[in-house]
């Protein structure tokens, strides 16, 4: 039985009412935001970058230095994967419309790559 409530699709940004998880991959390149959608109630899994990708300026035989960590809130958007009644065909959207804002943890400290 799913929990997902039925909700026409509709692009609006809305409040979390539950908290999120907010995890760090162990590369450091990829932050994994897990929680319910605040409109259609199912968990959601969003993916996004922690900064920049590419390899550090320098010589050739210098380290790739870690991607600089986020700050602030992370931009997150329904990925349910249900159909929502309303959405427009050429939407790319996974999900019911719903973004909001999650806050990024504090960085750990570890030992520097």
């Amino acid at each position: 039985m799913s929990d997902h409530e039925h909700t026409d699709f509709r692009e609006v940004e809305v409040q979390p009412t539950a908290p999120f998880t907010v995890e760090l991959s162990d590369d450091g390149r990829w932050y994994t935001v897990t929680g319910p959608c605040p409109v259609c109630r199912v968990t959601t899994v969003f993916r996004v970058s922690s900064g920049v990708l590419g390899p550090a300026k320098g010589l050739f035989g210098r380290r790739r230095r870690r991607p600089e960590p986020l700050t602030g809130t992370i931009l997150v958007y329904c990925m349910c994967g249900y159909p929502h009644a309303e959405k427009p065909p050429e939407s790319p959207d996974a999900g019911c419309g719903a973004f909001w804002d999650v806050p990024v943890p504090p960085p750990t400290q570890g030992p520097t790559p």
